[in-house]
Order: C-alpha cells, then structure tokens, then sequence
C-alpha cells in the first residue's frame, strides 16, 4: 500500500467476530525507549489493556457502535499510560463530545467546501518535520477566521480533523504534539465569535476527551486586543495543561524553544508554507474514509443516570462517568 492510499474502512460492531490486532511499534527517534518507558509500554500490557477495554465496550450499556481495533484503542491506552479506567473515561467521554457537539466533529472531510477553504488559506496544518523526540508540531494561524464567514465551531472542526487525520500515527500516539497559534492576523472583529461560554466547552473537551499527549500549547505574535482570548482559555483549561502554554512575543524568540528549521520558510524554517499544507491535505485524502466512518460510531447519553446528556452539558469534567468513580485523570 502506497503512503497516499485510502486507507479502509474499520469495524464498528462492539462485538466484532474477530477483533483487529494490527498495530505498529514506534521507532526512529533516539528517545522512543524512554517515551514507552514514561507510558508503560510492552507487549503484555497493550495485549492485557486491549481485552480490558474490549471487554468493557461490550458490557457498556450505552456505547452501541464503536471502534475496536487496535490502532484506534491505543490512542487512548497510550495518552494515558495504559492506565486502564482513566483509558476507558476517556473514550466515554470522547464518544459523547462527539455526540454532544456534532457541530465540530460530523462530516470530517477535507473535500467539504468551508474545511477545504480553511486548508487553502493556511489557517491550520501540521508541520512535515517532528522533533528530536518525534513530536507533531501543528501551526495554527488563528486570525485567518474570517469572522464574517465562520465561527468558533469551524476553528474547532479544523482541529478535530487534524486530531483525526493523525491520530492512528504511532509517534502522535506515544510522542505527543505541540500547538503553535500564531495570533498576529486576530482583529477586533474576532471578539465577535468568541465568548467564554465558548472557551469553557473548548476547554472541557480539551481537558477530559483529546486522545493525545498534548506536550505543549504554544502562542506568539499576540497582541494586546487578543490576551483576553488567551487569557479566557487558560482560565478553563486545568493545571497540568495550563502549566505547558507559553506565550512568545516573535518566532525569533518561540525558535529558542523549538528547532526552526522546522517551521515554514516564511517564518525561518526550510520548506514553504504550501508544502507544509500540501503535505497536511494528502494526509486528509489517505484517512478520508477512516474519519468519515467515525460517524456512525454512537452513544446513548438519554437516560436518568449520573453520566448522561444533561449532566454532561451542566458541567462534562465532573461527577461520576459510567460505573466508575471519579478519578483523577493520569
């Protein structure tokens, strides 16, 4: 299979006939040792926490269609260093932000006319290189919303196809990701689609269901009229998060924390801004198929229990998830 091949559908039968077992290793960088090491990793613990977290997709009374395979589980066994119940909180509470929030993840498609124009412009893409550990560094050039066309949701489905489109990548999974906003094109006409009611839900979901190793949140170029949106996030997001955003005045000062050869040409790096986004769309074309499936993945969140609708929409970070107490997320 060629690396530009649509990739197959996979299964979303809870209970599949066989269940697949296929997943990659990760290798090249000169720390990957010691990043499986920090997330618990070897070959009897994926294979113990993948009939775990099987098993309790099948027994959930509420999850009706849901990937099973191994690549997609990893996801969330590798976030949280195959900690086997904050693993399982994690899926339960992703498959209800999809269900909760359709706006931001239905119809993960590159060929959709307002994600397609968002790609072109360059509003967000991943940058071809990784680091020295082999972590995904994602440049967002947040201004570039135009705030009389779209809102704060089409941001949000931006990112969720990056997510999407990456997250079967092995080094995602165990080396993690950095965001860059570049704040330098953020007018005053942006106050107009932001609010904190907007940032709390972003926040929420970015604190209790993204499948992956969030290493940092980087900001830079941001001006004076933007902080309170910077600010207003930071507020929501919870300690451990908050404590690995870092906000810089130019790239010439975010390029004494990050390798620059790395960035576009534009700001310094090697290659141009279009073969970064070039490289980001083929990305999207390969997983197409794959995101779009995960429509139909499905939970019930209609009933009286404490884990339902209506407790997620009052406050999704807090009481009791499924039949497990509450945890302390690892």
């Amino acid at each position: 299979m060629t690396p530009t091949e649509p990739l197959p559908k996979p299964c979303l039968e809870k209970v599949p006939d066989v269940y697949d077992d296929e997943y990659e290793q990760p290798d090249g960088p000169a720390t990957i040792s010691k990043t499986l090491e920090i997330l618990r990793e070897d070959s009897s613990i994926v294979k113990q926490n993948l009939t775990l977290l099987r098993d309790w997709i099948a027994k959930h009374p509420h999850i009706r269609r849901c990937r099973t395979d191994a690549r997609f589980l990893l996801r969330f066994l590798r976030v949280k260093k195959h900690s086997f119940l904050t693993a399982s909180q994690t899926l339960e509470r992703y498959l209800a932000a999809r269900t909760l929030h359709p706006e931001w993840f239905q119809r993960m498609d590159i060929r959709d006319p307002e994600l397609a124009n968002l790609a072109d412009i360059g509003f967000l893409y991943p940058l071809m290189e990784r680091d020295a550990d082999g972590c995904l560094m994602v440049l967002c050039d947040w201004g570039l919303l135009d705030p009389k066309r779209y809102t704060v949701d089409h941001s949000n489905r931006m990112h969720a196809l990056w997510l999407e489109a990456y997250g079967e990548d092995v080094l995602v999974q165990c080396a993690g990701a950095v965001v860059i906003f570049d704040m330098q094109h953020v007018q005053l006409a942006h106050h107009s689609v932001v609010s904190l009611s907007v940032l709390r839900q972003v926040a929420h979901y970015v604190n209790n269901a993204v499948p992956i190793r969030c290493k940092a949140i980087y900001a830079v170029n941001v001006p004076s009229g933007a902080l309170w949106i910077v600010n207003g996030l930071l507020g929501f997001l919870n300690e451990k998060i908050r404590n690995r955003c870092t906000l810089f005045r130019d790239y010439d000062e975010l390029a004494q924390k990050i390798d620059r050869s790395m960035l576009p040409k534009e700001h310094g790096g090697k290659e141009p801004k279009a073969e970064h986004m070039r490289a980001f769309r083929e990305q999207c074309e390969r997983y197409r198929d794959r995101m779009l499936s995960l429509d139909e993945m499905e939970i019930d969140l209609d009933h009286n229990e404490p884990y339902s609708r209506q407790a997620m929409l009052d406050d999704i970070e807090g009481g009791a998830v499924g039949s497990f107490r509450k945890l302390e997320l690892d």
